[in-house]
Order: structure tokens, then sequence, then C-alpha cells
């Protein structure tokens, strides 16, 4: 009787307190520092190791096809200060809900685009590099979580993976408080 007391003692201390230790653990939300308006933090890794500070603009319109579908396009622009390297990051977040104030809040995943753009329902993106020989980096996976809007500004924060024909990638990483563009 006590070898089986002894047994489930053991097992109980070195199995499953340790297990529950381990997954009572809680993930740790990231917060971005505030920014100035219209300006964007990030960090780059993968080819390129720097960090990028520079100006933010958007442009949100409704735009209608020849058959009548509108669909919601949000165009956030990233240019960074004083950066040889990255020249401009540029996004597309197409949506068939047509409020526009529905469309600037919550999280967009990254879609895989398989043809046109025309009639793209999801996140596009890209990262034109000056470099010679520089392909542009476009989207491959990640997501943009626009967290505050307003009429003349959006605050938010994106987390990519950018790759070039070659199969190298850039891993964009940080928060934006992106002005109106007029």
């Amino acid at each position: 009787m006590i070898p089986i007391v002894g047994k489930s003692l053991k097992l109980f201390l070195f199995g499953f307190i340790p297990l529950f230790l381990l997954s009572s653990g809680s993930t740790p939300n990231v917060v971005y520092p505030a920014l100035k308006s219209g300006s964007c933090q990030f960090n780059v890794t993968g080819k390129y190791n720097l960090k990028i500070e520079g100006v933010a603009n958007f442009h949100n319109n409704v735009e209608e096809d020849e058959w009548g579908n509108s669909r919601n396009k949000l165009l956030l622009n990233f240019v960074p200060n004083c950066n040889a390297d990255v020249q401009t990051i540029e996004f597309v977040i197409a949506s068939n809900k047509i409020d526009q104030n529905e469309l600037l809040t919550g999280y967009y995943r990254i879609k895989t685009l398989n043809g046109l753009i025309n009639g793209f329902d999801g996140v596009y993106g890209f990262a034109d590099i000056n470099g010679p020989n520089e392909l542009p980096f476009f989207i491959k996976t990640g997501g943009i979580r626009i967290l505050k809007n307003h009429e003349d500004a959006i605050n938010g924060s994106l987390e990519v993976q950018f790759e070039n024909a070659y199969g190298e990638s850039l891993n964009i990483k940080g928060s934006f408080s992106a002005d109106l563009k007029i």
C-alpha cells in the first residue's frame, strides 16, 4: 500500500505540478510606445538589420468596379527619415465592407495573393529597397492591427514578413500613427 502512495505522490510532485506551472503562464502583451502623429517606428531584421523611424500617412476611399461592386481600400504609406536602405513601405487593406469606419479598426491578416490585385479582399504590401540590382520585397505573412480610428489619423501596429524573388526576407515589427494624406 505504501509503495502505491509513494509512486502516486512522486507522479503528482514531479509530473503534474511542473506541468501546471508551465501551462499557467500568460503571454505578454506587446505595448508599443506612443508616437508623434504622422510617424512610424519599426525594427527590421533579416537581410537588413536596422531601425526605421519616419513619416506615416494613409488614404481611405471606396471604389466601385465596372459591375457595381463596392470595395473599401485603405492605403498605408511609410517613408523612412534619413535611411538609404529602405525607400518606402506600403500596404493596401482592401475589404468588401462599404463603411469606411468599419474597415479601419481591427486585425488584418496577410492573405496570399494569387493573381491580380483587382478585386482582392485582404492585405497586400511591398517594401522598396534602395540598392544596386535590389528587387522589391513583397508581403508574405503577418498582420496589421488598427487600434484607433480618427477622421484624420489612425494608430496601429504591424508584424509582417516580406520576401524578394531570391527568397531573402525582411521581418518588420513596430507601430505607427498615420495622418490623413491630402
